[in-house]
């Protein structure tokens, strides 16, 4: 795989792991929810209340928004050096993950949430153990 398609099809997962989680930041904002895509957390609604949940959840995922724009901003060194990504695609994959942990059903289908999994998957497991993609690889 060439270093431009590589570079393309990272940037591409990092903007639509961002947009993803708008649907957690809808749900949150109380723009649509239903039985089965809301912000009600098995944890959080017990310890914070309803309001407290929700504010929580509003927090987690407008963060993980703005930080994986960010991220992807920084992969193509748009407005921060590129050098930042790999750190800030570590960083917000962890509140990514725990969003999804507890606020299971903020993602509206099941494919989503598995997919949301597998790209903080591939951003914990690649970049922090693998060290993969190396720069080469992406052609810096």
């Amino acid at each position: 795989m060439s270093p431009k398609t590589l570079r393309t099809i990272i940037a591409i997962f990092l903007f639509v792991h961002a947009i993803g989680h708008g649907q957690g930041l809808v749900a949150s904002l109380g723009l649509f929810s239903s039985d089965t895509w809301h912000v009600r957390s098995w944890l959080f609604d017990g310890l914070l209340g309803e309001k407290g949940s929700r504010t929580l959840a509003m927090i987690l995922f407008a963060g993980c928004v703005l930080g994986f724009l960010a991220t992807a901003f920084s992969f193509l060194g748009i407005g921060l050096p590129h050098e930042s990504w790999r750190m800030l695609a570590i960083v917000f994959a962890i509140p990514s993950t725990l969003s999804l942990i507890f606020y299971w059903n903020g993602f509206s289908q099941l494919f989503n949430k598995i997919g949301a999994i597998g790209v903080n998957g591939w951003i914990l497991i690649g970049l922090l153990i693998m060290n993969w993609p190396s720069e080469v690889e992406l052609g810096f």
